[in-house]
């Protein structure tokens, strides 16, 4: 974030997006567990359209990781980005990944979907998100 706001925001879109999706892409479990950690903090310098077209695709091969601890971190982080990218967004993207992780075989992974939970709620409203 300090390179980021260093350089300058429309250029940290430009040239780190591809960096930022090719760490959620890394081949090894940590770099990945690190890039997902940071969801929040790089998506803050980005619009809806970019998280929409370039990062959440990589969210959604993430959501079926073998390591748990990607998989945990995604779940903790991914609902962050609900505010930025609005209800039809969240509802298209975001819920399905939601869902998925909702089920999965980690208790860890399941009880991180619920610390971020507000985030949702507050684009989708109680009534939708039941």
């Amino acid at each position: 974030m300090d390179l980021a706001q260093g350089i300058g925001m429309e250029q940290s879109r430009e040239h780190l997006l591809p960096h930022y999706c090719a760490f959620l892409s890394d081949s090894e479990s940590e770099v990945r567990t690190a890039a997902v950690s940071r969801l929040s903090d790089f998506c803050k310098i980005l619009d809806a359209q970019s998280i929409i077209n370039k990062v959440i695709p990589c969210l959604k091969k993430l959501q079926t990781d073998t390591f748990q601890y990607v998989r945990s971190a995604l779940a903790e982080n991914l609902l962050v980005i609900c505010p930025i990218i609005d209800k039809a967004a969240t509802n298209e993207h975001i819920l399905p990944i939601f869902l998925a992780l909702l089920r999965d075989e980690s208790s860890d992974v399941r009880l991180n979907l619920f610390k971020r939970l507000e985030d949702m709620n507050t684009v989708l409203g109680i009534e939708n998100l039941s």
